[in-house]
């Protein structure tokens, strides 16, 4: 049951959520339309299917072992539908015709650490199901808090950014952003993930 419950918020309420108002969205931010449309209801049955497959396999592996092709491969799945949302949201931007903009950098990062922390989970999955006992508490203690850090700080942090700085002012009736302020604080918050995650990883291999 390692990771089960945490990686259906993540996929299930947050990756979801996200996926859906980015669709409905991020094209209107550029004054476009979402090029194919089709791939986005594509998207939404691969990533519902496969974190179903995975949520319900990967806790009954070890009593059904046939199951591990079930939560593997559903993981792959989740994969797929997040590289291919990834995909969608980048091209629509790009060929909105409209230039990029300070929050935009946010929203592409935002969607990078997405599609990295799904890669991660997939092989992070893999890993727990092949291990037991000792070896593997030490990779959950090494592994699931970074995995974590990049969901939470990488992925939904800069994504929540990206998105107030394009819309809160508008509807609060506030001041723009500083576009340079907020661009200098991009690399700052990606360098802060990366030391994080290297932080807890070295942290645990060196035992300090």
């Amino acid at each position: 049951e390692v990771n089960a419950h945490g990686h259906a918020q993540i996929f299930g309420w947050v990756g979801l959520f996200v996926m859906g108002f980015a669709y409905q969205a991020f094209p209107r931010f550029k004054h476009t339309s979402l090029k194919q449309p089709g791939l986005a209801i594509a998207t939404l049955c691969m990533l519902v299917i496969g974190l179903v497959a995975r949520s319900l396999a990967q806790p009954l592996v070890s009593a059904m072992p046939w199951l591990w092709w079930v939560a593997v491969g559903g993981s792959m799945l989740e994969v797929v539908a997040i590289g291919t949302f990834v995909w969608l949201i980048t091209t629509t931007l790009l060929r909105s015709g409209k230039p990029l903009v300070f929050y935009d950098y946010y929203i592409f990062t935002a969607l990078a650490w997405f599609l990295i922390q799904a890669i991660y989970e997939g092989i992070y999955l893999t890993a727990t199901l092949a291990m037991t006992g000792d070896a593997l508490t030490a990779l959950v203690a090494t592994w699931q808090a970074p995995l974590r850090d990049i969901q939470i700080h990488g992925f939904a942090l800069l994504m929540i950014l990206g998105v107030s700085q394009r819309a809160f002012h508008h509807f609060y009736g506030l001041p723009a952003p500083n576009s340079k302020l907020c661009l200098a604080m991009l690399p700052v918050l990606n360098a802060a993930v990366i030391g994080e995650v290297a932080g807890l990883v070295l942290m645990r291999q060196f035992g300090h």
